[in-house]
């Protein structure tokens, strides 16, 4: 055994400080070979490394470089004189939803120039890439097994959007073009394309793909994916040096060996894992999916066996979070639940009103909600009172914005006010100035309920983008300093001024109050909001939004752009704001911007049963969307999660549910 390692050469290893770059050194220096690692040590990162250098061997056999994807060259002094190289670096961003194409282009160069480096040594005599399943899986192909020979389809995520784009596309551009310049200048290369890795770790940070493969027990909602692939750690490193060392290895090999749905693993984990509950409330509200399975054929036709199963990798990934303390914050936030205050929702009726309740009962509030109970009304809010929690921690209130000292009873005593009520109109192009005035007044007096309790914190103000957008200055891009001009809406009679006007008037004023009076006071404004419901009623965003699909004509001819927001994104906003301490005056709540066209596109390509009316559509003149910064809101730490083919999956599915459609 030590006679082999002694005739171990040198290799390469870059990204060696992340998750799989550093168990496949250990794995390396574990079988005798010399490792040269490059990781990024900025000055102003002060990032630790001593999970690389206190490896066993790694004093004789392990050399650590500072290397930066952002300047390739940087690793040329690793490559020289090694045999092979392990390109495993690449910045993980899977948050993002929009595309940087400059980035995308860099990095494509970037490792193109590691290449050349590889070529230019005249000793490197394998490469092996690191690329992803997210290569493979992103298409309309609707296919239920996938092999090497299927490509993520760049043009599709592009149209559609779809969630971790930003992480997709760059993926795919770079295997594409690293698979051609091997092929295109006699460099033996090969690519791994692991699905999410899951396992114990070394490293000192949470690995995203631990993240997403442990989001049901880490209360990350935001990370539930309805289907995964997994694969553990060490066959994924396995894998990488199987290929490295087999001379018959040429092109792509995925590396893949259990798939699951979500549904599924919360079943998994309940067993398995007792300890940690299971949000089975909010998995109700996906639609189960069965998983795609990536077939590892090709990689098993040479030899490799997989060792380990879904148990393993979770037994390994959840003893290295608790040793690390990552599940601390877990019990410490159930802990906290029962620590919560009281607080008031207004209009929880509503489309947003409703989901804040259901979100806010989750996160342990006290939740009291007003509601206008018209005796000649007959109001269904079984929806409300029959959400988890709702039984022994939500009031329902009657109370109505034509009687603002109704409030005054579900506002005292509260520790803060989400005031979302507001009747809306969007169908009249005048403004009834009595009617502003007084709808101007009750939120006044809402605000003073508050003053007068003495112990509401903080208000959030629930606004909307009309109160941003519509003036005639010509920008295309808008932030919180941008204001409705009221009186250009005034002169223009601009459509929705019923709506618009009153709405950027209460804002001003609740705004001006809060400084003039030392309230706590910020608001939030959203787009168009889109996803799923529990309210009864189809709710008017969501109404407007899928007028293309429901045949309203007379909503979508005024309404050549539009900008958007999920739902869970708005509301947990809302959330966010009021629990930040930090948070001032106003903030965007925005994700995604299109026209009318282009959302017709869109909508035909992921839901073709709908027949698009493109004759009416072509009597529209094509505009570009405006952008609505969220950069206030993201400065703060806020990070949306859905994309537009989560806000419309939602849409549709709730529709469908309630007979909408």
């Amino acid at each position: 055994m030590e006679g082999g390692k002694e005739e171990k050469g040198i290799v390469c290893v870059t990204g060696g400080a992340g998750y799989i770059g550093s168990w496949l050194i250990m794995r390396l220096l574990d079988r005798g070979y010399t490792v040269r690692a490059t990781v990024r040590l900025d000055p102003g990162l002060n990032r630790d490394i001593s999970h690389l250098t206190s490896l066993p061997g790694a004093s004789e056999k392990l050399q650590i470089f500072n290397a930066d994807l952002k300047n390739p060259q940087s690793f040329d002094a690793a490559i020289d004189g090694c045999v092979g190289v392990f390109l495993v670096a690449y910045p993980v961003n899977l948050e993002q939803i929009e595309v940087d194409d400059a980035a995308n282009e860099m990095f494509v160069e970037g490792t193109l120039e590691l290449l050349k480096a590889c070529l230019k040594s005249k000793t490197v005599k394998r490469v092996v890439y690191t690329s992803s399943t997210a290569a493979i899986v992103a298409n309309n192909k609707g296919l239920m097994e996938m092999d090497e020979s299927s490509w993520s389809d760049v043009e599709f995520c592009r149209t559609v959007k779809a969630r971790g784009s930003s992480y997709i596309i760059p993926k795919t551009l770079i295997e594409q073009a690293t698979l051609k310049f091997a092929e295109e200048n006699g460099l033996d290369l090969v690519s791994i394309i692991p699905s999410m890795v899951v396992g114990p770790f070394i490293c000192p940070h949470l690995p995203v793909s631990i993240s997403l493969a442990l989001a049901l027990i880490l209360g990350n909602r935001y990370q539930y994916f309805p289907t995964s692939q997994m694969v553990h750690i060490d066959d994924i490193v396995s894998g990488h040096i199987f290929l490295f060392e087999c001379p018959n290895a040429k092109g792509r090999y995925i590396c893949s060996s259990a798939e699951t749905s979500i549904h599924d693993l919360a079943k998994f984990l309940s067993i398995h894992y007792p300890e940690f509950e299971m949000p089975m409330n909010l998995l109700s509200e996906m639609k189960e999916q069965k998983p795609v399975h990536l077939s590892p054929n090709k990689l098993r036709s040479l030899g490799f066996k997989f060792k380990y199963d879904m148990k393993e990798m979770f037994d390994g990934a959840i003893q290295c979070c608790k040793e690390k303390g990552f599940l601390e914050g877990v019990l410490r936030d159930m802990e906290g639940r029962s620590e919560k205050g009281i607080v008031c929702v207004t209009g929880g009726a509503g489309y947003i009103g409703s989901w804040l309740i259901m979100r806010l009962l989750e996160r342990g509030y006290t939740v009291r909600t007003t509601v206008r109970l018209d005796p000649g009304l007959n109001r269904d809010i079984s929806y409300l009172t029959s959400l988890p929690g709702a039984s022994e921690k939500l009031q329902i209130f009657n109370a109505d914005l034509n009687k603002p000292n109704s409030f005054d009873a579900a506002i005292d005593g509260c520790d803060g006010v989400f005031h979302v009520a507001y009747p809306v109109n969007f169908e009249e192009n005048e403004a009834d100035d009595a009617m502003t005035k007084k709808i101007v007044e009750s939120t006044i007096d809402i605000l003073k309920a508050c003053l007068k309790s003495k112990t509401v914190k903080k208000v959030v103000y629930t606004s909307t983008a009309a109160a941003v957008l519509v003036n005639n200055k010509g920008l295309m891009e808008m932030d919180e300093s941008s204001w409705t001009d009221v009186d250009f809406c005034r002169a223009v009679k601009f459509i929705g001024s019923s709506y618009i006007i009153p709405k950027t008037l209460i804002e001003q004023a609740a705004l001006k109050f809060g400084e003039e009076n030392g309230l706590d006071l910020v608001t939030i404004i959203p787009s168009m909001v889109v996803g799923p419901f529990i309210c009864p009623h189809l709710p008017s965003s969501v109404c407007l939004a899928m007028s293309l699909i429901l045949g309203k004509h007379d909503r979508y001819q005024y309404m050549p752009t539009a900008q958007m927001v999920h739902i869970d994104d708005i509301v947990s906003g809302h959330i966010f704001l009021f629990e930040c301490p930090d948070a001032k005056g106003r903030y965007i709540c925005s994700t995604v911007e299109t026209s009318i066209h282009d959302l017709a596109k869109f909508l035909s390509i992921q839901y073709p049963e709908f027949e698009m009316p493109m004759n009416l559509l072509s009597e529209i003149k094509e505009e570009k969307p405006i952008h609505l910064s969220p950069k206030k809101l993201i400065s703060l730490g806020f990070k949306f999660k859905y994309d537009m083919k989560e806000m419309f999956d939602g849409a549709i599915q709730s529709c469908k549910e309630k007979g909408f459609m």
